[in-house]
């Protein structure tokens, strides 16, 4: 999966560069007030205040780089049409003295030259009001596609160029906003259907890292909104995060599992959790951790999902069986079995349970009696789904770049949309409005009300 291989990534550009692994911390929380993000195997912070614009840099454990011949510059509102500033050692940071005329919210691409290398990040940097900034957001947004489609294809209202790979799409129940998650850059808040950049959220708090740890980006490897959509559930490798999503701060870190979270649901006051390598899913309390339940599958649990009364549990395996438990029953779990790959995510809608097939296949069930109710064909290696309001469309997406809306009722497909060049990891409805993100780094905002009907 797309976080195994991050990491494993990240630990072989450490042995390039020849960074040792040591004892240290894990960290890529603000050390200035400001905003972290990695580019490559460095931390840049940019930080906004006081009429200055700084920039700290320090090394993969986040000790201080030295400045000698070290130069760079800023770009201000948008890369390339922006005004210029010349950042140079002062002190501790590269500095510019920013115009008086500043917006109150700086948009902003970074530039770096040290020794041999280029390093350049964006940022989206408030300059008051204790709001969250964010790193790797474009200065431009979310602009018209410069590319055309196949005549006939439809193409996305405006895409994101975040650069870095995206790793999940999540949307509140409401519709209203979008969560962006980005490798190495953290999460950013999104209002819909205008895709205006509205927030980052807080990083994960710095944790000790073993000595023979491979030093790497945070990556999230899952989302969950609560049903008001007042929190939203992140998952960094083996640790879950609970955020107020209407500020991105971070409201409480839940107990930590003994391996990597693979996918996380939430209905009512209950969270569902997968692991990879580990048979049991795990219910858990959303307000302290507590581990409630264990729902165990054959071999690996995948994909989860809990209906909106939390009264039912579904539990993918990755040897292609889904278990559907009744929460307060102590009943064997109804399995339902149609295919021999792994069933990487699950949705309840209505008196249905869709699901996403490694096999390529897009299933719905009626959860109560196991019956296969209709299937639509997609492609091998899905890895994303998400069901349209009203629960009659489904998208599906994975790793042959294209989305496909099937109809929930018979299975039939709808449309495909053949635009995205990389392996789609993020997938979530706004109202009628579809955000896409892959691992190339482009989110695509798809106008899709048409096809709700």
């Amino acid at each position: 999966m797309l976080v195994l291989a991050l990491a494993a990534a990240c630990g072989r550009e450490e042995t390039a560069t020849s960074v040792t692994p040591r004892p240290g911390i894990h960290d890529h929380t603000p050390h200035h007030g400001g905003v972290v993000t990695m580019v490559g195997m460095q931390h840049l912070e940019a930080v906004a205040t006081d009429g200055r614009f700084r920039v700290y840099l320090s090394d993969v454990w986040r000790r201080p780089l030295p400045l000698d011949g070290v130069s760079g510059s800023v770009t201000l509102d948008s890369a390339g049409r922006g005004s210029v500033l010349s950042l140079a050692p002062h002190g501790d940071a590269l500095e510019a003295a920013l115009p008086p005329d500043a917006p109150p919210e700086l948009r902003a691409h970074v530039q770096i030259a040290r020794a041999d290398q280029v390093l350049e990040a964006n940022y989206v940097l408030p300059l008051g009001g204790g709001a969250l900034g964010a790193a790797g957001v474009p200065p431009e947004g979310c602009v018209a596609p410069a590319r055309a489609s196949d005549p006939g294809v439809r193409r996305p209202r405006c895409t994101i160029a975040f650069g870095k790979p995206v790793t999940f799409v999540a949307a509140t129940p409401g519709g209203d906003t979008a969560l962006v998650a980005i490798a190495g850059a953290g999460i950013s808040a999104w209002t819909m259907p205008g895709t205006r950049f509205a927030r980052g959220f807080e990083p994960a708090p710095a944790i000790a890292a073993p000595a023979d740890a491979a030093p790497h980006a945070d990556v999230v490897n899952a989302l969950a909104l609560s049903p008001t959509g007042e929190e939203t559930a992140v998952a960094i490798e083996n640790r879950l995060l609970v955020h107020t999503t209407a500020s991105g701060r971070l409201a409480r870190e839940l107990p930590s599992f003994r391996g990597a979270i693979r996918s996380v649901a939430w209905a009512r006051d209950r969270l569902l959790v997968s692991l990879f390598y580990d048979r049991a899913a795990h219910l858990l309390a959303a307000s302290d951790g507590r581990e409630l339940r264990r729902l165990e599958v054959e071999r690996e649990g995948a994909g989860v999902a809990l209906s909106p009364d939390a009264k039912l549990a579904a539990v993918g395996s990755e040897l292609g069986a889904i278990a559907v438990s009744g929460i307060a029953s102590d009943a064997p779990p109804r399995l339902l079995v149609d295919s021999a790959r792994a069933a990487v995510a699950l949705a309840f809608t209505g008196d249905r349970l869709v699901s996403a097939s490694a096999d390529g296949v897009v299933r719905m069930w009626d959860p109560r009696t196991g019956a296969l109710a209709a299937r639509g064909d997609a492609a091998v290696g899905l890895t994303r789904l998400a069901v349209a309001p009203g629960g009659r469309v489904v998208a599906s997406a994975g790793l042959d770049h294209t989305i496909r809306l099937h109809d929930v009722a018979t299975g039939a497909l709808r449309e495909a949309l053949p635009w995205h060049r990389a392996a789609v990891w993020g997938l979530a409805w706004c109202g009628a409005t579809l955000v896409s993100g892959d691992g190339d780094g482009e989110v695509a905002v798809w106008d899709l009300g048409d096809r709700l009907d």
